[in-house]
């Protein structure tokens, strides 16, 4: 048995990491099923990236897959990276219909492309900072979903 402390510093960081990640895990699915609607779809496996815009020249980059319950009124992202502090959820509503949902932040602007969305928040606790939302490699399918999901549902919305 060894004697020194720096010994055991890496299998308790190792340990750590799979506790937080086995938790969060157990977390998300715990959503899933509470919050999940008969007319909802999940996505899973979505590659992209979260940025968040604190002013000028100053942005935060998470590159992530995300896994994705599309609800009639919001969205719920579960993001997976591999950053040492695990992101939490993203729960984000279409209108203000705030059945089934929990820690809401409205969507404010949404876009379409060839193989990507792009939603664009405003959370209430990122003060004066905009949280941008790129999912990308999306098929043509899953954009569908999106667009049906998002339709009519904002006026002000970027189509």
């Amino acid at each position: 048995m060894s004697d020194h402390i720096f010994d055991y510093v890496l299998p308790v960081f190792v340990a750590a990491l799979v506790i937080f990640r086995i938790f969060c895990y157990l977390q998300n699915k715990k959503i899933i099923t509470k919050y999940r609607q008969p007319s909802s779809s999940e996505l899973k496996n979505i590659s992209g990236k979260i940025v968040v815009e604190s002013g000028f020249l100053r942005k935060n980059f998470r590159y992530c897959t995300f896994h994705i319950l599309l609800n009639q009124n919001s969205v719920f992202l579960f993001p997976t990276d591999f950053y040492f502090i695990h992101s939490r959820f993203i729960n984000l509503t279409f209108n203000s219909d705030k059945r089934n949902t929990k820690n809401p932040t409205g969507l404010r602007e949404f876009s379409f492309s060839n193989d990507s969305v792009v939603l664009i928040s405003y959370p209430d606790f990122l003060v004066n900072r905009k949280r941008t939302i790129y999912l990308q490699h999306l098929t043509p399918d899953q954009i569908k979903l999106f667009q049906e999901a998002l339709k009519n549902r904002m006026p002000s919305a970027l189509h």
